[in-house]
């Protein structure tokens, strides 16, 4: 079985060198039974990162390819990594460049894709079970909540039951791999998601270690990655029902983060089917629910109020008056 691993990087100058490393050393200790090449895809890095690359291509046997024209987006390099692995191999496995993966589920992922030939992708998830929980770095709260919410509407939008919406070390069966898929940016696995739904692709989800570096606990305003990631998402379906619930889980993703981020930074971190049993987490939603209640019975109190006070402006004579109500 040929296999490629891919790892897409831009401005990785502080990770690329350890990341190249720890899985080259982990390959040829764990893996040495299968032809592996590990491809490199750099999305036009304006850092040290390709000096450094280049520099390590002359002591590891990995290989490099660069957007010259970048950056192109997240996306877009995940696409030219499919791509590469259609010229020549059995399994794709991307790989992020930030040591935010631990090489230890690649082994796992091989064997896999190696020993059941029904199986089309293979999907790591950081909140499967707690199988690698002692392992874990301290877990961003806004990123964690806004993980599970989402991996929660993807799941209603396309009928999967993933628990981990968001983690890029995959492993894919080349063959089911898309020609193209119409998203550049970090919202480009709301679009691979929808294609594994549409095209019945056989996934499986194994567990992995959570990693999170220090400077990349936070990727912006968390308000704006809400806003986004939904607006996406409604946007790449066309059923009605799902875009109401897509707009609705959006209304209540936002007063949810909102409550914790403004009132419980230690916000304890659990599964993703842990996450909607938590006592709080059901409080929280239920506490949302009576609070939309509340707004839209003040909303039909005040249209009433508004509408009795409008007669103050009419005399009886008035057309739009008419048996002592306002038309």
């Amino acid at each position: 079985m040929e296999v490629l691993i891919g790892i897409p990087l831009y401005n990785e100058q502080a990770y690329i060198s350890e990341c190249i490393h720890s899985l080259c050393e982990f390959l040829t200790i764990e893996c040495s039974e299968f032809e592996i090449t590990v491809l490199l895809v750099d999305d036009g890095s304006t850092d040290k990162s390709r000096n450094i690359y280049q520099k390590l291509s002359k002591q590891y046997p990995f290989q490099y390819i660069r957007h010259e024209d970048g950056p192109r987006g997240y996306g877009n390099t995940i696409l030219t990594l499919f791509e590469q692995a259609k010229s020549n191999y059995d399994v794709l496995i991307t790989f992020d460049a930030d040591l935010q993966h631990a090489p230890i589920s690649i082994r796992e992922i091989i064997d896999l894709l190696n020993y059941n030939s029904d199986i089309d992708l293979v999907s790591t998830s950081r909140y499967l079970s707690y199988r690698f929980w002692h392992q874990n770095t301290e877990v961003p709260v806004d990123r964690y909540v806004l993980n599970m919410l989402l991996t929660r509407t993807i799941n209603k939008c396309f009928n999967l039951g993933i628990t981990d919406a968001f983690c890029g070390l995959k492993g894919y069966r080349v063959k089911s791999l898309p020609n193209t898929l119409d998203h550049a940016g970090y919202a480009f696995p709301l679009v691979f998601w929808q294609y594994v739904s549409q095209t019945g692709l056989k996934l499986k989800e194994i567990e992995t270690p959570i990693i999170y570096r220090l400077d990349r606990r936070s990727r912006g305003e968390w308000n704006y990655r809400v806003k986004e990631y939904f607006r996406v998402l409604e946007s790449i379906i066309s059923s009605p029902t799902l875009k109401q619930i897509v707009q609705q889980d959006y209304t209540q993703a936002i007063e949810m983060l909102t409550e914790i981020m403004d009132h419980h930074s230690n916000f304890p971190i659990y599964t993703y089917n842990d996450f909607f049993k938590s006592s709080y987490v059901d409080q929280l939603i239920t506490d949302i629910g009576r609070k939309e209640e509340q707004l839209t019975c003040l909303f039909y109190q005040t249209a009433s109020v508004i509408q009795l006070d409008k007669t103050m402006f009419y005399s009886e004579n008035d057309p739009n008056f008419i048996n002592g109500k306002l038309l």
